[in-house]
């Protein structure tokens, strides 16, 4: 891919507003993904969250959800 090359130019790169647009996407796909298989669930549906900050008051969230499927 790109890493290493020596001569790297502007053009190799796609601009911001395609790279937010290529992200927006891949969201998206991934959103209907997870819409699509937290329907097929066969119960409940739970989710946990935990929130923490680092010594730099630098503010971190987790969030996991638990499910079962018939797979």
């Amino acid at each position: 891919a790109l890493y290493g090359r020596k001569a790297l130019s502007d053009r190799d790169l796609p601009h911001q507003t395609a790279l937010t647009n290529m992200i927006y996407d891949l969201y998206l796909e991934e959103h209907q993904a997870l819409v699509k298989e937290l329907a097929g669930s066969l119960g409940r549906v739970s989710f946990t969250s935990d929130i923490w900050s680092d010594p730099n008051l630098t503010s971190f969230l987790a969030m996991t959800c638990h499910f079962s499927t018939r797979n």
